[in-house]
């Protein structure tokens, strides 16, 4: 299998899908000889405090291996002028990013969201367009650019899995009811949760819910955006 140094070094096709600037960080997402998937980090040399999200997407799409995300080849770091530039490379999976959930797309959805934190792993990201429909009716999950990797299960977990539902609630299913009430069901399920457990997210769901809408009504906003 090539290594990741070896797939940039030899690609033949380079398709830029997404370029951003976050802080001092240039990141861009490529799509690869319709193999792979290339994220680049572009850091000037002269800054010592940054971000490094290539280190955690790397860990979770590893302790993953495949399972409802992309395999990470690695990543690897090299110097140009006075760039740091950091690689990371996974493997391109087919299929057409969501743009709104449907009432179908529930069962899928919660077997995936369900098998990525039974792993320990969350996605910190759980927003519609994260969610990749493949050509054979499963889901994937694409980004694990913001993802978080937890040593085992227990309260700091369940916190976590809490405060991502409550986004897949807001981003996902755009405050949906029906949709909202008819997932959690099916989510728990595949998930194998105990009645405590589903408690606890539970509540680390409507606390996530209430602060931010807190938050936002103080910042003059609309607390439900």
């Amino acid at each position: 299998m090539a290594t990741a140094q070896e797939i940039v070094a030899h690609a033949q096709r380079w398709e830029l899908l997404r370029q951003r600037r976050a802080k001092e960080t240039l990141r861009s997402v490529y799509r690869v000889d319709d193999r792979y998937v290339a994220k680049k980090f572009e850091i000037p040399l002269a800054a010592r405090r940054y971000r490094r999200p290539w280190l955690a997407e790397d860990a979770c799409l590893r302790r993953l291996d495949g399972r409802g995300a992309p395999r990470s080849l690695g990543w690897f770091e090299e110097t140009k002028a006075d760039q740091r530039v950091v690689w990371l490379v996974k493997d391109y999976v087919a299929g057409a990013p969501v743009e709104t959930f449907a009432a179908a797309d529930l069962p899928a959805a919660a077997r995936l969201l369900a098998g990525v934190h039974a792993q320990a792993v969350v996605t910190a990201d759980a927003s519609a367009g994260n969610f990749l429909r493949a050509p054979d009716g499963r889901m994937a999950f694409l980004d694990f650019g913001r993802a978080r990797l937890y040593p085992r299960a227990g309260l700091h977990l369940d916190a976590a899995i809490g405060w991502e539902l409550a986004k897949l609630r807001r981003e996902g299913f755009r405050w949906d009811a029906d949709l909202w009430h008819a997932f959690l069901p099916l989510y728990f399920v595949a998930l194998g949760a105990s009645l405590p457990r589903q408690i606890r997210i539970r509540l680390a769901c409507t606390a996530s819910v209430a602060l931010r809408r807190i938050r936002k009504t103080l910042q003059g906003k609309n607390p439900r955006s």
